[in-house]
């Protein structure tokens, strides 16, 4: 079985360092290939102050290299919104294992990739996914085939799962 990689996208600063954490010793535990993504190759920095070097800027990011692209929120998230390259990458990869937490939920929203889907996000959130065409639960985790989303940090370790449970089917 050839190794599964795994795009991980990043806000530059103040993203949740425990989901990128959390969900990264996961992934990597399983023998994913794990590259991390953000607007510039430097090294960000989360809400608690993890330094994070970034492997590739997204402006350089082939989505076809990749089996999932996971976008992780924060409150650094909302400067990616209005990014085209970024919009772009989630829409490229409306097709394959898709995921987002927190606030990066809006970012798919923004992107158009929600059409029809049951997703989750926190619930400030939930206007922005429904104006996205995605059909708001309020579950802590969403799945809808190969979309995964969940409404806060609490649910990260379930969200890593059920990331690694699309890339198995």
């Amino acid at each position: 079985m050839a190794e599964k990689k795994i795009l991980i996208v990043i806000p530059p600063y103040n993203f949740h360092d425990q989901e990128y954490e959390m969900c990264r010793r996961h992934w990597e535990s399983r023998g994913y290939k794990v590259t991390v993504a953000s607007l510039e190759r430097v090294t960000a920095r989360g809400e608690k102050g993890t330094a994070v070097p970034v492997d590739v800027a997204v402006k350089d990011v082939k989505y076809y290299d990749y089996d999932a692209i996971v976008f992780i929120g924060g409150d650094g998230t909302r400067h990616l919104f209005d990014n085209e390259k970024v919009r772009e990458l989630a829409k490229d990869a409306k097709y394959k294992v898709l995921g987002a937490t927190g606030n990066a939920t809006i970012l798919l929203a923004l992107a158009g990739v929600m059409d029809g889907k049951k997703v989750t996000g926190p619930p400030e959130s939930a206007s922005w996914l429904v104006k996205g065409k995605g059909n708001y639960t309020g579950q802590p985790v969403q799945v809808d085939e190969k979309l995964v989303t969940i409404q806060d940090t609490t649910f990260a370790g379930e969200f890593a799962n059920a990331i690694a449970r699309a890339l198995e089917k």
